[in-house]
């Protein structure tokens, strides 16, 4: 956040299932989510802030899906690049499951699934 100090953010008592929300250079954050939760949806939001035009909350839009996605990468490549992924793998290629891989950088699992993907790559147990 200290690095993008021409975002506002804030910390607001949210709708449970939003976890934030960009509007202009202002970005609230859900004050109930735990600090993993965070750290992954304030990049999707500086994300926000950085690629999306307009208003992009009605998701029946193609436009704005695309939108939506293009910002949720940039959270991704950000947080972990490709070398933090390869690393991952390496060094947890032997574990039952890609939990211990996700707690060492920080981040839910289906959230580094997902980080995965966005870099072509595949993990176990991602119906976990």
């Amino acid at each position: 956040m200290a690095q993008y100090s021409e975002i506002a953010f804030s910390f607001k008592r949210l709708p449970v299932r939003l976890s934030g929300l960009a509007i202009g250079d202002e970005v609230a954050l859900n004050e109930r989510k735990t600090p993993d939760q965070l750290c992954q949806w304030i990049l999707e939001e500086i994300g926000h802030v950085e690629t999306s035009v307009g208003d992009i909350t009605d998701y029946r839009s193609l436009e704005n899906m695309k939108q939506e996605r293009r910002a949720r990468v940039w959270g991704f490549t950000h947080l972990l690049t490709r070398a933090d992924m390869d690393r991952l793998r390496r060094e947890y290629a032997c574990e039952e499951s890609d939990y211990p891989a996700a707690d060492d950088v920080g981040v839910e699992l289906p959230y580094l699934h997902e980080v995965g993907f966005a870099y072509g790559l595949q993990y176990k147990h991602v119906l976990d």
